[in-house]
């Protein structure tokens, strides 16, 4: 309870990712960006929601799985199973927009086994993170850039995303500005501290909530 967890996304960023090396905190990965766990020396955890993301659950990545039993990442594997070899979180997807859901203690919120799944996997990684107990959130490639913003366009793979980081889905990003405002929705409403770092010095500044 009252501790700090690093939440690092696939956005644009400055922010060093050798430094991850240097955090005692647990560390939450979204995604593609799960490819930066070998520099970090603290526990680990992948956040996906979509079917094409299961290309990290081969048995190459040892961060703990937190994933959407009814999610896309799961559908479609009949008897096959997953070549993940480190743990698995299962939860349940909670309605979108489920005020019930969120208005919740945290040994209701067990009881459902659900989280909430909103317009990004970052909002499911927000809720488990309050649900955790933890008070503080570092946000890393999380700043909400909008796809026509200069530093979406200035060499990024795919035209949006950190060139730095290895896009083994093969997705393409969406534009953010409506996750970033549920993002800072919900680190309000949970009552938590949120401060972002790398954010690109062309992008508007964030600030601490």
């Amino acid at each position: 309870m009252g501790g700090v967890c690093h939440v690092v996304g696939r956005g644009p960023t400055e922010y060093d990712y050798e430094s991850l090396a240097d955090v005692n905190g647990p560390i939450f990965f979204i995604n593609d960006a799960v490819c930066l766990e070998r520099l970090a020396r603290s526990d680990t955890f992948f956040f996906a929601h979509d079917r094409h993301l299961r290309r990290w659950l081969d048995g190459s990545v040892r961060s703990t799985a937190v994933l959407p039993i009814e999610g896309d990442v799961l559908s479609g594997l009949g008897k096959r199973t997953l070549g993940h070899r480190a743990p698995v979180v299962l939860y349940h997807q909670g309605r979108k927009n489920d005020r019930e859901l969120l208005e919740m203690e945290r040994q209701h919120v067990a009881r459902r086994e659900q989280l909430l799944i909103h317009s990004g996997t970052i909002h499911s990684a927000i809720h488990f993170a309050w649900f955790c107990g933890f008070s503080d959130l570092v946000f890393i490639g999380c700043d909400g850039i909008s796809r026509n913003h200069p530093s979406m366009r200035s060499g990024g793979v795919d035209g949006g995303y950190d060139p730095r980081l290895e896009n083994r889905s093969l997705s393409r990003p969406a534009d953010y500005r409506l996750i970033r405002r549920v993002q800072d929705l919900l680190v309000q409403l949970f009552g938590l501290r949120a401060t972002y770092l790398g954010t690109p010095r062309s992008a508007p500044t964030a600030s601490a909530q």
